[in-house]
C-alpha cells in the first residue's frame, strides 16, 4: 500500500480506530483488575517513573512563585520542631530514629528528613507540608489557612541534620514532667499541653508560643470550644481539640488561669524610641486609621474574653495580628473585630506594638489613657 496516495479521510479513519482500540485495552485492562494494588509489591518501574515525574513536576510547577521568609530563628525552629512532634512524627520518626517497620510498609514508604534540606529547597518543602501529595499517605496540612505553622515545620526541617541532636529540646520532650497535681488536672492532656505552653514556674517553648499562664479562664475555655469547631483555624491546635470533653476544656481552663504568669527573658535590650511608639499605639491608638488603644480591651479590666497581652511575646503578638491581616482569624464574631483594627496597622506599627506590650510584666493591667488623634 503506497501510503503517500491515502486519501486524508483514511488517514483519520486508521487514526481513529487506534485510538479506539488503545481505549479499549486500557479499559479491558482497568476492569480487569490485573494491576495488582497491594502495597506488598511494588509499582511497574514504567509505572514509578511515571507517577514521580509528575509529582515532582507538580512540586517544581506550584511551588516556583513562592517566596521564603527567613527560617533560621530559634522560635520559629522551636515552633516548628513541636510541631513536627505532634502531627510528624508518627509516620516519619524523630531525626536519627529508625520509620516504624509498620509505617514503612507504605507504598512508597516514608521518606527519611533527615537530608531534606539537601534534597529540596525550603519553597518546595513548604509546599509539600502544606498541601500534602496525592497517593502517598502524605495528607495535607490540617488547616491550610495557617502558613505560618506550615512556615515554622519547613524552618525546623530545613535546619536538618545541624538540629538533629537537640530535637529532643526543641520539640519541649525535656521539658519538666507532669507533677501528681498536674496529672489530677486535665489528665494527659494537659502532660501533653506543657510540652510547648507553660507549667508551674516554666515558661514556654519558644517565643512563637502563646503565654497561657493568668489569661482570663472564659477566654481560654473559648478558644479551646472555637478550636474544636474549627472556627478559630490551626492545623496545631484543632486536632488537639477536637479530642477534648467539654469537661477536660473547662478544667484546664481553669488550670491555665490560675497559674502564676512567669517572668519573660528577651533576647535583646528593647529599642526606647520603638517602645515610646507600641505605648501610644497600646494606650491612645491611632484615631486617623481606626485603631482603638489596644489596651482599651486587653489590660484585664473588661470582659474576661478578652486575653491580656501585657508580657505576652512579642513575635507571637507580631504573628497573630499578621494573621488576622491576611483574613486567617475571620471565623468568630472576636475574630472579625480585630481583622479590622489589623488590616488598620502597618509593619512597622505591628512591630512597635507587640514589643511595647512584650515589654510589659506578665499579666499587668495597665489602665489606658483616652484615645487622641496622632
Amino acid at each position: 500500500m503506497d501510503l503517500r496516495n491515502l486519501h486524508w479521510t483514511a488517514v483519520a479513519k486508521i487514526v481513529g480506530l487506534g485510538a479506539v482500540l488503545l481505549v479499549a485495552a486500557g479499559v479491558v485492562f482497568v476492569w480487569s483488575g490485573v494491576y495488582n494494588v497491594a502495597a506488598s509489591k511494588d509499582h511497574l518501574r514504567i509505572t514509578t517513573w511515571i507517577l514521580t515525574l509528575i509529582r515532582e513536576r507538580s512540586i517544581a510547577n506550584r511551588s516556583f512563585t513562592i517566596e521564603v521568609p527567613p527560617l533560621d530563628d530559634d522560635g520559629m525552629i522551636r515552633l516548628g520542631a513541636s510541631h513536627f512532634e505532634g502531627a510528624c512524627v508518627a509516620c516519619h520518626n524523630r531525626p536519627g530514629e529508625e520509620i516504624n517497620p509498620i509505617v514503612s510498609g507504605m507504598l512508597p514508604p516514608p521518606p527519611d528528613l533527615m537530608d531534606i534540606s539537601k534534597r529540596r529547597p525550603p519553597e518546595e518543602i513548604f509546599w509539600i507540608v502544606k498541601h500534602g501529595l496525592k497517593y502517598t499517605g502524605m495528607p495535607a496540612w490540617p488547616n491550610t489557612r495557617r502558613d505560618d505553622e506550615v512556615w515554622a515545620v519547613t524552618a525546623f526541617l530545613a535546619s536538618l541534620p545541624a538540629t538533629a541532636g537537640n530535637y529532643p529540646e526543641l520539640a519541649g520532650l525535656t521539658r519538666s514532667q507532669a507533677s501528681s497535681d498536674e496529672r489530677s488536672v486535665g489528665g494527659s492532656a494537659l502532660t501533653a499541653c506543657g510540652r510547648c505552653h507553660e507549667r508551674e514556674g516554666t515558661g514556654t517553648n519558644g517565643d512563637r508560643i502563646p503565654r497561657l499562664a493568668g489569661l482570663p479562664e472564659a477566654y481560654l475555655l473559648r478558644s479551646l470550644q472555637e478550636y474544636a469547631k474549627g472556627t478559630r483555624p490551626s492545623g496545631a491546635m484543632e486536632p488537639v481539640a477536637d479530642l477534648l470533653s467539654e469537661d477536660a476544656m473547662r478544667e484546664l481552663a481553669a488550670h491555665y488561669s490560675a497559674l502564676r504568669p512567669t517572668a519573660g527573658n528577651q533576647s535583646a535590650p528593647p529599642d526606647p524610641e520603638q517602645l515610646r511608639r507600641g505605648e501610644a499605639i497600646a494606650n491612645r491608638g491611632i484615631a486617623h486609621q481606626g485603631v482603638p488603644a489596644c489596651l482599651s480591651c486587653h489590660s484585664g479590666r473588661q470582659s474576661q474574653q478578652f486575653p491580656v497581652l501585657a508580657g505576652q511575646h512579642a513575635e507571637y503578638i507580631q504573628e497573630q495580628i499578621r494573621l488576622w491581616r491576611r483574613g486567617g482569624r475571620i471565623g468568630t464574631p472576636y475574630g472579625r473585630i480585630m481583622t479590622a483594627v489589623a488590616g488598620a496597622l502597618d509593619e512597622a506599627q505591628i512591630e512597635d506594638v507587640a514589643a511595647y506590650l512584650g515589654s510589659l510584666p506578665p499579666g499587668s493591667a495597665t489602665a489606658p489613657m483616652t484615645e487622641v488623634n496622632r
